[in-house]
């Protein structure tokens, strides 16, 4: 498990907004994930790789091998009920959720530097940096 950089502590510190009343928690969308889409930037690549998510108190981080987290809280877009935003660095994103079939999370993601990508839960394993 990776540690946290300073800077997504202190915003945990400021207060992660709490998930509405009918939503999950943190803890729904711990897991493994394929991440599929696009980098953001002046140079775009396409994205197919792996993160996992990790409860942070009332907050999501996703974690790749490369790259820095992502740290996500609930809203604050009342009338989107599945609504989480964040930063990667200093770059905002946005992800909506949902879940499939056999109610694990789908997050479908923006960020402000032009990124999109689509998170799918994968068999509970553990992320493999090594491999």
């Amino acid at each position: 498990m990776r540690a946290l950089a300073p800077f997504l502590l202190s915003l945990l510190a400021a207060g992660a907004a709490l998930a509405k009343p009918g939503t999950p928690g943190p803890a729904y969308f711990a897991g493994t994930y394929e991440r599929v889409g696009r980098s953001g930037g002046a140079l775009p690549a396409l994205l197919n790789d792996r993160v996992t998510i990790e409860p942070v108190g009332q907050a999501v981080a996703i974690l790749g091998c490369t790259g820095p987290e992502i740290l996500m809280s609930f809203g604050p877009a009342y009338e989107v009920e599945t609504l989480m935003t964040g930063r990667q660095g200093a770059v905002a994103v946005d992800c909506l959720f949902h879940n499939n079939g056999y109610n694990r999370p789908i997050l479908t993601c923006q960020a402000d530097d032009g990124a999109a990508f689509t998170l799918w839960p994968l068999n509970p394993a553990p992320l493999d940096c090594a491999g």
